[in-house]
């Protein structure tokens, strides 16, 4: 019984013995990676052995170009920031007959601060549409990008969205395009006096990272105007309608006992 239960230790412990010192070392170590298109990032593979020097190289995307620098015992990958990089490199290591390998997925993406709102201003009183379009943005999925319409902080109730839609852009030197991407709401009457803004808010989610670009679209300025001139005729017309209240008593009203408000 001694006997089998050494064997049955002896055995658990193999595995620890080869591996120890033999797994790949990736920095950074998230299994997708964000980059901005333009940005540069490099990706570090290394392994170490308990005999010998490890070999590591990377394989996938195009590494014809000097982006992969292998070093004894590791690899350094170099991301250029365009749009053709996105991909899954595998970062492969062996020491002696044992091989490792590590996948890393990269998604490039564009999202400049270009968003167009439409109209100029917003018109209290009438049902108009309003349009949010964000340009040069890439990836152009409905998946990662949203758009909002927003009264303050709190999404703009009795909007109704319409269909939104995408067209391509421009293109990269790399031949891969960008694309504007635009969102269309209905607004129903705002009433008198108009809210004083709405807000286009355009979110990008990928991995790990949450981006947002946003724009006002305020009132018009005659229409904040008339607004303001209405609550001030209000406001005069109640004053007038307490002060007549209060003298209607007599000729000699107690005006000690008259308040305003």
């Amino acid at each position: 019984m001694e006997s089998m239960l050494a064997l049955l230790l002896a055995l658990a412990s193999v595995p620890f013995q080869l591996s120890r010192g033999q797994s790949l070392q990736v920095n950074p170590p998230e299994p997708e990676v964000a980059v901005a298109m333009g940005t540069s990032l490099r990706i570090t593979c290394s392994m170490s052995c308990d005999k010998g020097v490890a070999r590591v190289h990377w394989r996938g995307l195009d590494t014809s170009l000097g982006s992969v620098q292998t070093l004894p015992g590791s690899s350094i990958l170099s991301v250029r920031g365009m749009l053709s990089d996105t991909g899954t490199p595998v970062c492969v290591g062996s020491c002696g007959s044992r091989s490792f390998q590590h996948s890393v997925k990269i998604l490039v993406y564009a999202f400049p601060d270009q968003l167009v709102v439409s109209p100029e201003f917003l018109v209290p009183g009438q049902d108009q549409i309003v349009s949010c379009t964000a340009h040069n943005i890439w990836p152009a999925d409905p998946n990662s990008v949203s758009f909002a319409l927003l009264l303050g902080e709190q999404r703009l109730e009795g909007a109704q969205a319409l269909e939104p839609e995408q067209e391509e852009e421009t293109q990269e030197a790399d031949g891969t395009p960008l694309f504007r991407m635009t969102q269309r709401w209905l607004l129903p009457s705002l009433g008198t006096p108009a809210p004083p803004a709405l807000h286009c808010q355009v979110t990008m989610q990928l991995p790990k990272l949450v981006l947002t670009h946003r724009r006002e679209i305020p009132a018009s300025i005659v229409a904040l105007w008339i607004g303001s001139l209405v609550l001030g005729l209000l406001a005069l017309a109640f004053l007038a309608y307490r002060l007549r209240k209060c003298y209607r008593s007599g000729p000699r009203p107690d005006t000690s006992s008259c308040t305003l408000l």
